[in-house]
């Protein structure tokens, strides 16, 4: 590889969706198993790192709790939306 093929390798973004979906479209399902925990794994840690933020305010700050009451036809929309964008990003390239 010469030094403009690793300046543009560096330059794309990492998509682990995207790189997910590839390795379960070529067969690749080993490590598409672990991208999927690693994936997920992220999601939970990012979601406990916002509830404690949220906690934090509503203990120090007095802010009050919001309710969220999230419906699974909200669930199955972003589910739907989120891809499409990955399939629009993977037509792209």
């Amino acid at each position: 590889m010469n030094e403009i093929d690793l300046e543009l390798k560096q330059e794309l973004e990492v998509n682990p969706t995207l790189d997910f979906v590839n390795a379960l479209q070529v067969g690749d399902f080993s490590n598409a198993e672990s991208m999927f925990k690693d994936i997920l794994g992220d999601k939970v840690q990012d979601t406990l790192n916002a509830e404690k933020v949220s906690v934090a305010d509503q203990i120090f700050n007095g802010v009050e709790a919001e309710d969220l009451e999230v419906t699974d036809g909200e669930i199955e929309a972003e589910l739907l939306a989120a891809l499409e964008s990955e399939e629009s990003e993977s037509d792209i390239e």
